[in-house]
């Protein structure tokens, strides 16, 4: 039974990230990058200290995201995937919560571009959701004996 639960955190918490990032990377709908709109989605957050850093991390997380979820089906790779991935739920959740606080009136970016305004407190218990489904699995990963490699 735990074997299923794991076996369906794994898929939902790889199928979220996967989708994220792609969008993040690709913009389906006008067929096109999505780096240039992201770049706008993390600025408008106002956590950083220059937009060069903000057009880095639109370049690079998406792809962290990407090889990340990919990875968690790979034994060896899976704990290294969900530890990424525990800290970009935990940066993200972190980035919402602080967007609330301040007031910010911004589109997350989340899921590529998004037009309406953040409803924040879907946001945090969505995030908060994601926090504790990879919790779980970094958890798991974390208990597993490592393989050992074949003797020759």
């Amino acid at each position: 039974m735990a074997g299923l639960v794991i076996a369906g955190l794994r898929l939902a918490v790889a199928g979220v990230f996967l989708y994220a990032g792609t969008l993040k990377i690709w913009d389906f709908t006008h067929l096109r990058s999505a780096t240039p709109d992201f770049t706008i989605a993390i600025q408008n957050f106002r956590l950083l200290p220059s937009p060069d850093l903000a057009l880095l991390l639109a370049v690079y997380l998406p792809w962290l995201e990407v090889t990340a979820a990919s990875a968690l089906f790979i034994r060896r790779l899976a704990l290294g995937a969900a530890t990424a991935l525990l800290g970009l739920s935990a940066v993200f959740l972190g980035a919402v919560g602080s967007a609330w606080w301040r007031g910010l009136d911004i589109a997350c970016g989340c899921f590529g571009k998004e037009n309406a305004p953040a409803d924040f407190r879907f946001l945090l218990l969505r995030n908060t959701a994601l926090l504790a489904a990879v919790t779980v699995l970094f958890l798991h990963e974390w208990r597993r004996p490592s393989p050992t490699p074949p003797h020759p």
